[in-house]
C-alpha cells in the first residue's frame, strides 16, 4: 500500500464513490464490464468499511443477478452524498504519519488540484481491487437481500415485513426488493383508521390509528392461503377509500410501513427487518422528503405516536434483522 492509495482511502471517507453519477445506464455497463473480467467466488468478503458510515463492496463476492443492485445503490450513494473537500485535504496531513514517501506525493498531489486518484500500481498487482462504494445501510440491505432469497428456496410463498421509523428507508428498501424479486409490495400507508373508528379510545392505544383488523381481513388472510388478494386503499389526502387494488398471488410479499408489525399482525410474517436512524437523521430525511410545515407535524404527533407504539411493543426487538441507515 502507497500514498495514493492511502489518498484514496481517505477520498473515498470524505467524499464517497469518485463522482456524480449522471448516467445509470453508462455506470451499469461499466460495472457489468469489470465484473466479467475478474474471477468470482461465493466464499469472497462481501464489504469492507471505511468510514463514515461508508463501505466498499467487493465484485469478486457477487453473483451477476446481484449487479443491477448494486449499482442503483453505487448510484445513490455517489449522488447523496455531501462530503467536504476542505476537510479531505486536511486529512491527507496524517499521510506522511504512514507511508514515507508521502511528502513527494502530496507535492504533486496539491499540484494537481487534488482530484480523485486511482491505486497504485503495487496495490493493484497485489490485491486487484474491484469494488464500488457504497453506504452501509445499502450493504446491509443487500445482505438482507441475500437472506431472504435463501428463505425463499426453503420456503415459497414467503410473506416478509418492513418496519421501522418514518424516514428511515422503508420505501427504498422495498423498491430495490420489487428490482429483484418477482413480488408484490404492500404499503401499511393504504390501511390507516378510516375517521368512522377514529374514537378517543381507539386512537388511545399504541398502533391504534392503523386498521389492522382489514388489514387482517383483506390482506393476510389471502395471502396465508396462497390465494391473491384484493383491498381497497384508504387516501388521506381525502380521507376516505380511493380505489380498489389487485395483486395476483407471487413467491414474495412485502408489507412496507410503520405498524405493520401489529401485534395482532406480527405471528403472520415468515420475517422481519426493522430499520432505524438516529432522530437528528431523521428529522433532516424529513425536512428534505416533505417540508418544513409538514416537518413540525412530524416533530409533534406522527414521531411520538411511531416511538410509542416501538417502545410498547418491543417492535424492534422482535424483528428477525436491524439495519441502521
Amino acid at each position: 500500500m502507497e500514498a495514493a492509495d492511502g489518498a484514496k482511502l481517505l477520498y473515498q471517507n470524505e467524499l464517497g464513490p469518485e463522482h456524480m453519477i449522471s448516467n445509470e445506464e453508462d455506470s451499469m455497463k461499466r460495472l457489468v464490464e469489470e465484473w466479467e473480467s475478474i474471477p468470482h467466488s461465493s466464499s469472497a468478503f462481501l464489504a469492507e468499511p471505511i468510514g463514515n458510515r461508508l463501505v466498499r463492496v467487493y465484485l469478486n463476492s457477487l453473483s451477476r443477478k446481484e449487479l443491477p443492485l448494486l449499482n442503483t445503490m453505487f448510484c445513490q450513494t455517489a449522488n447523496q452524498i455531501k462530503g467536504s473537500r476542505e476537510r479531505f485535504i486536511r486529512h491527507l496531513d496524517c499521510l506522511p504519519l504512514y507511508f514515507p514517501q508521502a511528502d513527494n506525493f502530496l507535492k504533486e498531489y496539491k499540484e494537481k488540484g487534488y482530484p480523485a486518484v486511482s491505486h497504485s500500481s503495487t496495490y493493484r498487482t497485489a490485491y486487484h481491487p474491484a469494488y464500488r462504494v457504497v453506504t452501509e445501510s445499502h450493504a446491509g440491505f443487500l445482505q438482507l437481500i441475500r437472506t431472504i432469497n435463501r428463505h425463499m428456496q426453503e420456503k415459497s410463498p414467503l410473506i416478509i415485513a418492513i418496519e421501522g421509523n418514518c424516514a428511515s428507508g422503508k420505501t427504498t428498501l422495498s423498491s430495490l426488493f420489487a428490482a429483484y424479486f418477482d413480488c408484490n409490495i404492500i404499503h401499511m400507508d393504504d390501511f390507516f383508521l378510516p375517521l368512522g373508528l377514529r374514537t378517543p379510545s381507539r386512537l388511545a392505544q399504541p398502533g391504534g390509528n392503523i386498521h389492522y383488523e382489514r388489514f387482517a381481513e383483506e390482506v393476510m388472510a389471502p395471502l396465508q392461503n396462497g390465494s391473491g388478494v384484493s383491498f381497497r386503499r384508504f387516501c388521506c389526502g381525502i380521507m376516505d377509500y380511493c380505489s380498489t387494488v389487485y395483486q395476483p398471488s407471487k413467491p414474495l410479499t412485502v408489507i412496507e410501513g410503520s405498524y405493520c408489525m401489529h401485534p395482532k399482525l406480527l405471528p403472520l410474517y415468515d420475517y422481519s427487518v426493522f430499520l432505524t436512524c438516529s432522530y437528528e437523521r431523521q428529522i433532516e430525511r424529513i425536512r428534505t422528503r416533505n417540508g418544513e410545515e409538514m416537518l413540525k407535524n412530524f416533530m409533534e404527533k406522527w414521531i411520538p405516536m411511531e416511538n410509542q407504539y416501538f417502545s410498547t411493543f418491543h417492535v424492534k426487538e422482535k424483528c428477525s434483522f436491524v439495519i441502521e441507515t
